[in-house]
């Protein structure tokens, strides 16, 4: 009975909110953390060399796809992966006053990176073991707007109040704020989709 419980669960509980949480790390490292260390003075070779560097998950995925398989569900690693993300992302915003707070936050970011990357995997296991072939069509709509909608919000909305914030409150602090808030979004998805995921 409970089983067929968590097969009931409505794709519009978890379908845009799980790609949400798919694009926000991709763009807080592709977009947001690039203005961040030019704000905070650090210099643009600095900048590409390491931001590249860290996104290397993302096109390395494929390797690990498969040891994926041999443990745990694909929803353990979808939430996992989330509330990993999430702590990171607070890691890395206090990790922003330091004073070598490059080295820091960019490892920190290395590591949000390798768990974006497997919870992208982990997402779309999820997505296509829990719909039939007819259901995946109706909504790839809503993966694509559900992860267009996260990259607005990380790499526009986000960026925009950190710029705000800069001119009250300093540059570290602000992205403090910024860093922290994108933590505390992926933590609650977790918890969220603990409920929520088939």
């Amino acid at each position: 009975m409970k089983l067929a419980n968590e097969k009931i669960k409505h794709p519009a509980l978890w379908i845009p909110s799980n790609y949400f949480a798919m694009g926000l790390p991709f763009v807080a490292i592709a977009q947001a953390s690039t203005l961040m260390y030019k704000n905070l003075g650090i210099s643009d070779t600095q900048i590409a060399f390491w931001t590249s560097l860290i996104m290397l998950p993302w096109t390395l995925k494929p390797l690990w796809s498969p040891v994926l398989e041999m443990f745990k569900t694909k929803k353990h690693f979808v939430v996992a992966t989330q509330i990993l993300t999430g702590i990171t992302f607070a890691l890395v915003a206090l990790s922003l006053p330091l004073n070598h707070f490059f080295k820091y936050s960019i490892a920190l970011l290395g590591i949000v990176a390798i768990s974006g990357s497997t919870h992208d995997i982990a997402t779309d296991g999820v997505y296509m073991n829990a719909l039939s072939s007819q259901d995946q069509a109706k909504y790839i709509g809503w993966q694509g707007a559900a992860y267009n909608l996260a990259k607005i919000l990380t790499g526009g909305a986000f960026v925009y109040i950190a710029g705000q914030l800069e001119i009250s409150f300093g540059v570290a602090r602000a992205w403090m704020v910024i860093m922290g808030a994108l933590g505390l979004i992926m933590i609650l998805l977790g918890l969220y989709h603990i409920k929520m995921l088939p």
